[in-house]
């Protein structure tokens, strides 16, 4: 059941079903990730298959299901999983696009623990908040098990959103990167890594970018993305934490 919400993504208006009606007023006033989303609308289309690592309630997913893709949206947050399939039910037509693993991405796969500093759900879970007061357990896909999953399409694209989880994913990571015609748009966390006790965030940060070595790597700006190096593996992203890499 809708709730008479709604918001344009893209072109599109999107109906919503969920508990953020706040977050969409962000992406209705274009104060939520707008380089993100216009990155989204210049690289995604009716070829691609968008993998949505970190779906969260959908916001992406939803995006890249209304310009025609095919998308495979991952996420491990019970709730956040329970308002996403709100939204899409709420879109029947974006709906057969999507097909939505409930799981979490981890180099090792297994059972994971995950956490929130205030409740499930609100988009700030992370595998480095295994300590914190609320917690929960989750399935975990190897980015090879989830690469056995995904269809053929003559594009990729992979968002990744981890909340810090991305410093331990990007070295095994090249799986989901075996393709011809690849993107990656990527956030990187480094406050949350810090604060998760890692001490040495510079070097997580080199050994994460290591992962796209000779790939071109463009700083995502509010207006999308702006060129800044040919080889990613030299870019800073402490400095600036949100990146798109394009296979040379």
């Amino acid at each position: 059941m809708t709730t008479g919400r709604s918001v344009v993504l893209g072109d599109r208006r999107i109906a919503l079903a969920d508990d953020q009606p706040t977050f969409w007023e962000r992406v209705a006033a274009d104060s939520w990730e707008p380089g993100t989303r216009r990155l989204i609308d210049t690289l995604v289309d009716a070829s691609t298959l968008f993998v949505d690592l970190g779906a969260w309630v959908g916001p992406t997913t939803l995006q890249a299901a209304a310009r025609g893709a095919r998308v495979v949206a991952v996420e491990a947050d019970p709730a956040a999983l329970d308002q996403l399939g709100r939204n899409l039910a709420a879109n029947p037509g974006l709906a057969a696009r999507v097909t939505v693993v409930p799981k979490a991405i981890h180099p090792d796969g297994g059972t994971v623990t995950f956490g929130a500093r205030r409740k499930p759900g609100d988009s700030m879970s992370s595998l480095l908040l295994a300590g914190a007061d609320t917690t929960w357990q989750a399935e975990a896909l190897t980015p090879a098990a989830l690469a056995e999953r995904l269809p053929a399409s003559p594009r990729r694209v992979i968002k990744i959103d981890l909340e810090g989880a991305e410093y331990a994913l990007l070295p095994a990571i090249a799986p989901l990167v075996a393709h011809a015609n690849v993107a990656v748009i990527a956030s990187f966390h480094p406050r949350v890594l810090a604060e998760s006790g890692e001490t040495e965030v510079a070097g997580a940060t080199r050994r994460a970018l290591a992962a796209f070595a000779g790939w071109r790597a463009h700083r995502v700006t509010e207006a999308g993305a702006a060129t800044e190096a040919q080889d990613a593996a030299g870019i800073d992203a402490v400095a600036h934490d949100e990146w798109l890499f394009v296979r040379s």
